[in-house]
């Protein structure tokens, strides 16, 4: 590096970690410019507490123990603490962790449960806290109470306003439930134990050893009085149950200090994290180890220019970004596996990390730890391999060495090969392709239909349009490393799989969708949230292939097309229609920054030759999406991903395709960033006034060599060119330029070619009719491929010429030719429905769980056992009352209805059901009652018969379904009303 770039007059050095300029002006620390409480308000679910950089100890405050937006165990509008536990999740969508809380009372509240005797309330205006601190007064208790950690350590220091006598509560059973646990202490200042919980993670190991400064007595555990009565001679009889609260009791003190250490293995591992990290008290000398942790974690990047807002918005991003993953190895190597027994590394193996919650943040967190943690990112990689020789299979989405079963795709993949795309070596490559492949061919979850038809058919599997695009994205990926290892073979085969997605791509309509077998569900409505989709809806899914954008541009009609497709996207209504879906927010007409399916979308523009449209919607996205409030976030942190979001958009870019080597251009926020990556060469990205030019009109690179390249065009930069460092300098404009960006040769690329792949044709066609005759038809998304269709099972194939008519229920079969390819064939029945019944029901069934409409109950299609597949009604809160007209006076010799029991979901099967019979429409008598046969608490999902045989003479009946009462206390959804699914109506009519 020259001299003259050492003291150019934009560079900042980070000395002590406090930011200057070369002109000598003063910046506070880093540590500083973060706000905790970002996200804690809304539906952030991010903790306000004390945390390392990617730590395993997140130590901070519990104020809300239920509740969607009690995930991270606090939420800015409370006002009571119960306690400060030891691992908190950042901002995630499913409650879990709250290990090993602790509370120092100096007096009890009257309550029932311990929670409510030891609580405190507090006020807003006593906490304060920035990166690796938080403090709080617990008014009730007249304590002011400091945390920070040690990667492995929480420091906690507690002073009383007067001296007083201090009882130290420790309470095992917060938040998961136990399975089971153990404390002791060992001599008169340390208390050992560990708890095992089930929760989302079905199996956790928290072990843990808490060190004080003075002696205690120990008091052992507490009780709850569990059973109260007043015998006959007036006496008062009370039961005491014991419960997994302990309490040490400190006498008059003025201040305690505590380190907590934690270990996932065991209790000597506790201890050696404890001796290592933490072996002296001394809060100071703590909080200010972890405050350089933090200023060098932040001084990662340092920016130059925007408001104080702008500031403490983009390294609170930052910050959340570098809190996960979590460590998971103790100093000596040790880690529990994901077959949950220990394992040792060696001393070259590096850490071994947890919660890996993939599907969100393989988009940008993980493309962003590549860049500025290339080592952190390597021992990351390996932690995943690690979890397939150990577990069986690559993560998904891990928690405490648990597959949790959540969310979908085997996203490990593209963060393994954008490590690649970063030169992050030093890991097994041929054992990562092996573990790719074992993933793509576990034949669950949809990927049997997968595999075998080019698509998941929705009937098949729930999501099935979310899994059949995430598993090609995936699949390009897998394509990807075999080129890179030379496996021509699984190349091949991969590549082929990733062009999955366009079977499910309705050139009708221009949206991915749905299909049954193989036709298109019917009723087709983009805005409507359901189960075919992922937490999303069909205008939120409809640009996730992210390996073929160009490809889908293509099938669109070009580039204007695609434009105007993307136009319509953010410029629709925002409401949505069907399913409640709390995670779909941050709404920009249907695009929903809330949510991960949508964070790429916003740069799309730049594919087609429009950046100035990218340059204004993620400017936009920037500006009024993110603040630095608590309400700072419009959805979920999960996990880092949606601060990634902002620190790369902040900086100019965006991984739009993880794993291609490309990061789109967008439009940087301050006028200078400096990029130090923890190995590697620093990037310097250079936009005078950026602030006010939101559009970039050149770009050129300075090497670290001071070598200046011509000015370009390109609107996309490369893995190689960040890595080589170097100054990145943007010409900034006021105004869209007609020349950045625009030319094809100028824009990112995706384009996915698999030559030896076609489509399998579209079928449009009811799945039942009543009428003499229904038609169906046939489309492609290749204007010249030559569809034939069969109607007698294969045996003669007809060329089709136009729509079809049946008059019998028939299977229809279709297959696509093009030149020297074939497809795969669809398959589709359309069932001829023999009677002409008419049915009404007194209360609609629920809109998200409509399965077809208002004649679903007696359509002769039946549900399966998944609730998700679309074939259900579910009612909540309201008895089913169904009235059949069946056109004429009848003989019936018995009816029956079916229900579906799934009590996880909060699905029973009814209480009874009740028939009645009438022959004029209005006056019913009562035939018969069935009560259900399943216990209310059977966990197995099951589809339970309802059957009344009896002979009958009517025309008209009534099935009626009586719901069970509120959910009973012993279920997680206790309190609530409960859902009844039901399906097929079935009467039994005597032939004339």
């Amino acid at each position: 590096m020259t001299l003259r770039q050492l003291f150019r007059c934009f560079t900042w050095l980070s000395l002590a970690g406090v930011a200057w300029t070369s002109c000598g002006t003063h910046v506070k620390p880093l540590h500083q410019e973060v706000n905790p409480w970002i996200g804690t308000g809304g539906h952030g679910h991010t903790y306000p507490g004390a945390t390392s950089p990617f730590g395993m100890v997140q130590l901070s405050p519990d104020t809300r123990l239920e509740g969607w937006d009690g995930c991270g165990g606090y939420h800015d509008t409370d006002s009571v603490i119960y306690g400060f536990s030891h691992t908190h999740l950042q901002g995630t969508g499913v409650s879990d962790y709250g290990d090993v809380l602790v509370m120092p009372c100096t007096q009890f509240r009257q309550g029932d449960q311990w929670r409510d005797k030891y609580k405190s309330g507090f006020r807003k205006s006593t906490e304060q806290g920035h990166a690796g601190y938080y403090a709080v007064t617990l008014d009730d208790h007249a304590i002011r109470a400091e945390l920070t950690t040690t990667p492995r350590v929480g420091v906690h220091r507690y002073r009383l306003e007067t001296p007083d006598t201090l009882t130290w509560i420790v309470d095992l059973e917060h938040r998961d439930d136990l399975i089971h646990y153990s404390i002791e202490p060992r001599g008169s200042r340390m208390l050992v134990g560990h708890r095992v919980s089930k929760n989302w993670a079905e199996e956790q190991h928290v072990y843990f050893a808490m060190q004080f400064d003075q002696d205690f007595d120990w008091g052992d555990q507490l009780g709850v009085i569990s059973k109260s009565d007043t015998l006959a001679d007036g006496t008062l009889a009370q039961e005491m149950t014991m419960v997994p609260v302990f309490v040490a009791d400190f006498g008059v003190v003025s201040e305690l200090n505590v380190h907590v250490a934690l270990s996932f293995c065991d209790i000597e591992g506790a201890l050696a994290n404890l001796e290592s990290e933490a072996p002296e008290f001394g809060f100071e000398t703590h909080l200010a180890q972890n405050q350089t942790r933090w200023d060098n974690q932040l001084g990662r990047i340092e920016v130059k220019g925007g408001t104080p807002s702008d500031r403490t918005t983009f390294y609170t991003a930052l910050y959340h970004a570098t809190t996960v993953p979590n460590l998971a190895s103790d100093v000596d190597g040790r880690h529990r596996g994901t077959d949950l027994q220990v394992h040792q590394l060696n001393p070259d193996e590096g850490d071994h990390y947890t919660v890996f919650s993939l599907w969100d943040t393989y988009r940008a967190l993980h493309p962003l730890l590549a860049w500025i943690e290339p080592t952190r990112t390597r021992d990351m990689v390996r932690t995943m391999l690690r979890m397939y020789r150990e577990g069986g299979q690559l993560p998904v989405w891990e928690l405490a060495s648990n597959y949790t079963g959540c969310m979908i795709g085997y996203h490990s993949v593209p963060v393994m090969v954008d490590a690649l795309a970063w030169d992050i070596g030093d890991w097994d490559q041929i054992l990562a392709l092996e573990a790719m492949v074992q993933a793509a061919d576990s034949m669950h979850l949809g990927l049997d239909a997968y595999a075998e038809m080019g698509y998941i058919p929705s009937d098949h599997e729930h999501e099935s349009v979310s899994k059949t695009l995430e598993y090609a994205f995936d699949d390009a990926c897998i394509a990807r490393m075999a080129a890179h290892l030379n496996q021509a073979d699984v190349e091949t085969r991969f590549r082929r799989r990733a062009a999955h997605w366009t079977n499910l791509y309705n050139p009708a309509s221009g949206f991915i969708q749905p299909k049954r077998k193989g036709a298109w569900n019917e009723g087709f409505e983009p805005r409507e949230v359901n189960f075919n989709f992922t937490e999303a809806n069909a205008w939120q899914y409809l640009f996730a292939a992210q390996h073929d954008i160009q490809g889908q541009a293509a099938l669109a009609g070009g580039d204007s097309a695609y434009l105007a497709k993307i136009d319509a996207m953010f410029n629709a209504p925002v409401q949505t229609t069907g399913r409640v879906q709390p995670d779909i927010t941050g709404l920009r007409g249907q695009y929903a920054h809330g949510n991960e399916p949508s964070h790429h979308v916003s740069y799309l523009a730049s594919y087609a030759g429009a950046p100035s449209q990218t340059a204004d919607r993620v400017r936009d996205i920037c500006k009024n999406l993110y603040n630095d409030s608590p309400a700072g976030l419009c959805g979920n942190e999960d996990c880092g991903q949606m601060s990634a979001w902002y620190v790369w958009s902040a900086l100019g870019m965006y991984p739009v395709e993880p794993g291609s080597g490309q990061l789109v251009l967008g439009s940087p926020l301050f006028e200078q960033t400096v990029v130090r990556p923890a190995q590697g060469e620093p990037t310097t990205l250079d936009a005078p006034k950026a602030a006010t030019r939101p559009y970039i009109d050149q770009a050129a690179w300075t090497s670290l060599n001071g070598q200046v390249s011509e000015g370009t065009s390109r609107s996309f930069v490369t893995t190689q060119q960040l890595r080589q460092g170097g100054t990145l300098n943007l010409k900034m404009s006021d105004k869209p330029g007609d020349r950045f960006g625009v030319k094809p040769e100028d824009r990112p690329t995706s384009l996915w070619e698999s030559p030896d792949f076609l489509a399998v044709p579209g079928i449009e066609a009811p799945r039942t009719f009543q009428s003499e005759s229904a038609a169906f038809q046939l489309q492609h998304i290749q204007p010249d491929a030559v569809l034939s269709y069969s109607v007698d099972d294969g045996a003669t194939w007809d060329i089709y010429n136009g729509p079809v008519a049946v008059q019998e229920t028939t299977h229809i079969l279709a297959r696509a030719t093009l030149d020297d390819l074939t497809s795969n064939t669809a398959a589709h029945t359309m069932l001829k429905v023999d009677h002409g019944w008419r049915m009404t029901l007194e209360h609609a069934p629920d809109n998200q769980y409509l399965a077809g409409g208002d004649q679903a109950l007696i359509d002769g299609l039946e549900g399966g056992h998944d609730f998700r597949t679309g074939e259900w009604q579910g009612f909540w809160g309201a008895p089913m009352v169904a009235r059949i007209d069946l056109g004429r006076v009848c003989n019936v010799q018995g009816i029956e209805v079916h229900a579906l029991q799934d009590i996880k979901p909060w699905i029973w099967a009814p209480r009874h059901v009740q028939f009645s019979a009438s022959k004029d429409g209005r006056d019913f008598d009562v035939e018969g009652r069935v009560n259900v046969n399943v216990e209310e608490d059977d966990t197995q999902v099951q589809v339970v018969t309802y059957r009344l045989d009896k002979p009958i003479r009517t025309r008209h009946l009534e099935i009626a379904a009586a719901p069970h009462a509120s959910i009973p206390e012993w279920h997680l959804g206790r309190g609530n009303d409960r859902w009844m699914f039901l399906d097929e109506i079935r009467v039994d009519i005597q032939k004339p």
